[in-house]
């Protein structure tokens, strides 16, 4: 039987109505597909093969976090290649795949590689090190994200300050409220109006006026 190839996948997702749901499903029907088939898929000029390509990444990434095996970092390698050589162009896939593919594998290790990527000249490398950390607010830490996001708090592009906002809510919401306070009481002032009104909209009606001043 002939193995699954890249243009087999581009083929039965462009009967989809092309969404992260449909690549989700789409990558499930090809879950074996062969690592060169996926990388091709990855640096295609194909829209809806980045796409489930991605999703192929975190699939298998997922797949090993529920059989409690170590991550694979030949996955996270792929997946920031494709980032930093702006093949990856969409902020919709930072979201997707940056807390399992990047954040998760660090959780117990060493968060150098996070404050290497904040320092990227690629924009949404920089969005991918603000997103990864939200791995470290699910386990109750609040010190990486707001590290990371204190290196980029000053930022003006969208593509950062977009991510800053609902990464410092969550933030407060699943690791703690008073550090995200005491963090926004220090450099709440360099976030953009949307990302301060996002980062302070689930505390408490007290705080959340003062702190959007």
């Amino acid at each position: 039987m002939s193995r699954s190839t890249a243009e087999d996948v581009l083929v039965a997702f462009a009967r989809t109505p092309g969404d992260v749901g449909a690549a989700r499903r789409v990558a499930r029907r090809f879950a074996d597909l062969d690592p060169g088939e996926r990388s091709a898929l990855l640096w295609s000029e194909d829209p809806g093969g980045r796409l489930v390509a991605v999703v192929l990444l975190l699939q298998a990434a997922r797949e090993l976090q529920a059989a409690h095996h170590s991550p694979d970092p030949d996955l996270t390698d792929e997946y920031l290649s494709a980032l930093r050589a702006e093949r990856i162009d969409d902020p919709a896939l930072v979201d997707l795949a940056a807390e399992d593919l990047v954040g998760a594998p660090l959780l117990g290790g060493s968060t150098g590689p996070l404050f290497a990527l904040a320092k990227s000249d690629v924009a949404l490398v920089r969005r991918a090190a603000v997103v990864a950390t939200l791995a470290f607010a699910k386990q109750g830490d609040a010190e990486v994200p707001l590290a990371v996001v204190g290196r980029l708090v000053r930022e003006r592009g969208d593509v950062v300050q977009s991510a800053l906002g609902w990464v410092l809510r969550e933030t407060g919401k699943r690791a703690s409220e008073a550090e995200l306070i005491g963090f926004l009481e220090r450099q709440g002032r360099f976030l953009g109006r949307p990302a301060l009104e996002t980062a302070t909209e689930h505390l408490p009606a007290v705080e959340r006026d003062r702190l959007r001043g």
